[in-house]
């Protein structure tokens, strides 16, 4: 309830967002092309991300959408999907897959790898003719596009959500940054720098039945309707509640201002300060619990006063001791003698 009685409107889904350096290349080309990509702020959503692929994909002929200098005319994804009739099981269908976008593409770039508990679809793209450099921002967001369609075609021809067989997600990009949506998407672990691009299951996932129809089902309109269906419910999932406990992730992890955390999140430091606020919080209040956190534990494993203050980046010790009375009621000297009963295990 606001003050004056009333209830507030709910907040709106959080979206995944991809962001400049990803879309550059892909809506320049869709510029050339007559198309007006929607991008607010330098960022897209990685919903309007796969539609604009999909229009510009038929507007340019070429579905790699001029990121490859090896063209590939509309309908080759739904060709590749047509090779998987008669096969057996994932397995089957993923080794077909694999071969059939190596023919397309003139080049042992796809293969499926059995491991000791596991399976592994592993797209190796060294050596591929790309039209801009591997690794660029446009590279990482065009590969890892290409793994959450490929996880949600595999995922059509057998009939059923491979997503609690995934065991985890491996890209070349060399860290994630924010926005980060095309792996924010996913719920299984994200390994980076990785040297390929992976999605690798459950090894009992390799005899999952083909469906009789898997052909159809695979078709390139199915999987990216799979793809929007997925961003939504992923988007709805996104409660407003765990936005705190993002802000105090990413204080944790090393963030120095407000900005910094605001940038990591994907938001402006307006839409931090307000997300914030629809909690009671502010940053302030969150950065010192954090600080306050990070004071404790280092003054209960014997560090000396003045070496917390300089790591936690206080001006000086008594700043330091300042705050830190402030939130404890006692000096870190006193707490780092003896942490008060109630921290002790």
């Amino acid at each position: 309830m606001s003050s004056n009685g009333t209830t507030a409107a709910p907040s709106a889904p959080e979206r995944l967002m991809v962001s400049a350096e990803e879309v550059s290349a892909l809506t320049a080309y869709a510029a050339s092309l007559g198309e007006v990509p929607p991008v607010a702020d330098g960022r897209l959503t990685l919903a309007d991300y796969f539609r604009l692929v999909q229009r510009i994909a038929v507007a340019g002929q070429d579905e790699t959408c001029h990121l490859s200098r090896r063209t590939l005319k509309p309908g080759t994804s739904d060709f590749v999907v047509e090779t998987i009739g008669g096969a057996r099981d994932l397995e089957d269908a993923m080794r077909r897959i694999a071969r059939a976008y190596n023919l397309v593409h003139g080049g042992d770039y796809n293969r499926v790898e059995r491991r000791r508990d596991a399976i592994a679809y592993v797209v190796d793209d060294a050596g591929f003719p790309y039209a801009v450099g591997r690794d660029s921002g446009a590279v990482h967001a065009l590969m890892e596009g290409v793994l959450i369609f490929l996880n949600l075609l595999l995922s059509r021809v057998v009939g059923a959500d491979l997503e609690a067989s995934l065991r985890s997600v491996r890209t070349r990009r060399h860290a994630r940054t924010a926005p980060d949506g095309f792996l924010a998407i996913w719920k299984a672990p994200v390994r980076c720098g990785s040297a390929a691009y992976v999605l690798e299951y459950d090894l009992a996932a390799a005899r999952l039945p083909v469906v009789a129809n898997a052909a159809e089902a695979g078709r390139a309109a199915h999987v990216y309707e799979a793809v929007a269906a997925l961003i939504a419910k992923r988007e709805r999932a996104a409660e407003p509640r765990d936005f705190p406990g993002r802000v105090k992730a990413a204080l944790i992890s090393g963030a120095s201002d407000q900005a910094e955390v605001a940038r990591l999140l994907g938001v402006s430091v307006a839409t931090l300060r307000r997300r914030l606020g629809e909690a009671s919080l502010t940053y302030r209040s969150l950065r010192a619990e954090v600080l306050n956190m990070q004071a404790r534990t280092l003054l209960a494993g014997r560090r000396h006063p003045g070496d917390v203050a300089e790591q936690l980046g206080f001006s000086d010790g008594r700043s330091f001791a300042r705050a830190f009375k402030a939130w404890n009621g006692v000096t870190p000297a006193r707490y780092a003698a003896g942490p008060p009963a109630q921290d002790r295990i």
